[in-house]
């Protein structure tokens, strides 16, 4: 069984936080063209049970109809952008940074008392 660190944990978190921000500002940007489709990321779970499975995109038609920021794929939706969910998501996506931040912060400190003489 491979450990894997917190720190692994929190940085691929705040990829995924930050893939999600971009994908919903994209969407509120986008919200006055009709033809537009709302983007969303796939899940925090898909994405990091992804981290160690990853596909490789070795052809321009292979694996079509998914898009990624980094290691996060993003999903095409088939309904327009509704204003109130990207905002909804938007202060989600600044809790859970807000979460992910403090989380890091504590085990940072925890392990910086371990090592002090």
């Amino acid at each position: 069984m491979e450990t894997t660190s917190i720190f692994s944990i929190a940085s691929t978190n705040a990829q995924w936080l930050s893939a999600r921000q971009a994908t919903v500002a994209g969407n509120i940007a986008n919200a006055n063209v009709s033809s537009y489709k709302s983007l969303d990321t796939a899940s925090f779970a898909d994405t990091l049970a992804d981290v160690t499975n990853k596909l490789e995109l070795t052809n321009a038609n292979h694996l079509t109809g998914t898009r990624s920021i980094g290691d996060v794929a993003i999903e095409r939706s088939t309904k327009n952008v509704s204003l109130e969910e990207e905002l909804v998501k938007s202060a989600e996506v600044r809790s859970q940074t807000e979460l992910n931040t403090a989380i890091t912060s504590s085990f940072h400190r925890m392990l910086l008392m371990t090592v002090k003489p």
